[in-house]
């Protein structure tokens, strides 16, 4: 497996990881975090300080 694939597999197992954990009876500022953690992973780019809306999925999840 190539290390892009190798990458692209991490990303998408921290997101199901990420959305599993957003089920939990968890506080509101947690589920912000894991929602941020999904987005970063879905996007594999820093978008914490990009504006709302202005993030895209390249591919689909």
């Amino acid at each position: 497996m190539l290390s892009t694939d190798k990458l692209s597999n991490a990303f998408q197992a921290i997101v199901e990881e990420a959305e599993k954990l957003k089920e939990y009876d968890v506080p509101d500022p947690v589920k912000a975090g894991l929602s941020t953690i999904v987005s970063i992973a879905k996007h594999q780019n820093d978008i914490r300080k990009s504006a709302t809306g202005s993030c895209k999925a390249t591919h689909a999840a």
